[in-house]
């Protein structure tokens, strides 16, 4: 569920399909024939097999007078990308399904920005291809191609009390100072019990995202702007609700359409999640262009940290895209355990150290200021600021 939810979020609007066609599917013999074997083929109508390669070129023959074509695609194979783009650039109006393997948001991002029309899952199921098919053949995909989504940045704890909120709230204020257009930031606390991103800024919410969860059909960007609170930085904030909710309360198809919504709206999006993990928090964990994951360099912090980094790998997070940020750093020789112990501990590398400044910090946010309101120049803040450097230079 996780995987098709996370596609249909990335989805954008291509041509629809001619009517009373032949869909062409091209793939490998094994893929056709675990197809055919499959009880639910009539639903697909009709339907002409081509057996290729992965890299194979697809005949002309095929895709002529073809309602839509549906063709296998592997991600780590650079022929079988570029045969994808080929088959775009010379049939611009033929719809075009490309069927992946694995989950790779990244690669299921490319290709529908390349102008393929969606995303199908291998093995395929013909009752979900099936509906792919029909809404392209409704219209329902014939508008203008939507724009790319903004870049997805969610921030998480190795552990409770880490200090996450904290370092995001910072991170989000020098990310938005480096923006020239103010208000294009937003941060959307999804840490439903025990999120404190709005009082930590000193503000207090009128509408929560629980609002915006429970708008179903009539999420629009009308309806998130009215819900969306002014942080005082320059960046806006989706604040966490007022009770606490159940983690299993959450409706992962909505969250995700939220999600899609404020991606649209705004040019990057950084999402606090909460400490313990369910479905929808490792759907979003799936879907992010980058997860900054906090860490404290003590035993237990490093080894919870490493177990996240162990369920992640297990659903198929590319490590490629975590940064670990170690936070509460302590002064040189105070240091229990140095960054070349931790990198060894978590077997990556430690992206970034934030400086152990929690008497001060305590303090700010009692007053509902950030650290470099109090202290502008202070190393926390330079710590901050090279970390906003970094995820700023990732996301261009």
């Amino acid at each position: 569920m996780m995987t098709s939810t996370t596609f249909s979020d990335l989805k954008e609007r291509k041509p629809a399909i001619r009517s009373g066609a032949a869909v062409a599917f091209v793939a490998r013999e094994e893929v056709i024939a675990a197809l055919r074997a499959s009880p639910d083929l009539g639903l697909l109508g009709a339907l002409e097999c081509h057996v290729a390669g992965l890299a194979d070129p697809v005949a002309d023959g095929w895709v002529a007078g073809a309602a839509a074509v549906v063709i296998e695609v592997a991600g780590d194979n650079p022929a079988s990308l570029a045969r994808v783009e080929r088959l775009r650039q010379q049939n611009p109006r033929l719809p075009v399904i490309a069927a992946l393997g694995s989950t790779d948001i990244a690669l299921a991002r490319a290709l529908l920005r390349q102008g393929v029309s969606d995303i199908a899952r291998l093995p395929v199921e013909p009752a979900e291809l099936a509906g792919q098919l029909a809404e392209l053949a409704s219209g329902k995909s014939g508008a203008a191609a939507a724009a790319p989504l903004a870049p997805l940045v969610v921030v998480a704890g190795g552990t409770g009390g880490c200090g996450a909120t904290t370092v995001l709230t910072h991170l989000a204020a020098a990310l938005a100072a480096r923006r020239t257009d103010a208000g294009r930031l937003c941060v959307i606390d999804l840490d439903l019990q025990a999120g404190e991103v709005a009082y930590y800024l000193g503000q207090v919410p009128r509408v929560t995202v629980s609002a915006l969860l429970d708008a179903g059909d009539r999420l629009d960007a009308e309806l998130l702007q009215s819900a969306l609170t002014d942080s005082g930085h320059g960046f806006s904030i989706l604040a966490a609700p007022e009770t606490i909710t159940p983690l299993d309360n959450v409706d992962e198809d909505r969250l995700l359409e939220l999600l899609r919504v404020v991606r649209g709206t705004f040019d990057m999006v950084l999402v606090d999640l909460p400490a313990d993990w369910s479905n929808w928090s490792l759907s979003l964990a799936l879907a992010a262009d980058r997860m900054v994951l906090v860490t404290e360099l003590s035993v237990a912090g490093l080894r919870q940290t490493r177990r996240r980094l162990d369920l992640f790998a297990s659903l198929g997070v590319r490590a490629d895209r975590i940064r670990i940020v170690a936070n509460r750093v302590e002064h040189g020789l105070f240091r229990s355990i140095d960054l070349k112990d931790a990198s060894a501990a978590l077997g990556c590398d430690v992206a970034a150290t934030i400086v152990d400044e929690d008497g001060d910090m305590a303090e700010a946010q009692n007053e509902g200021r950030l650290l470099t309101d109090l202290h502008r120049h202070s190393r926390f803040a330079g710590d901050i600021e090279r970390l906003a450097k970094l995820l700023d230079l990732e996301g261009r």
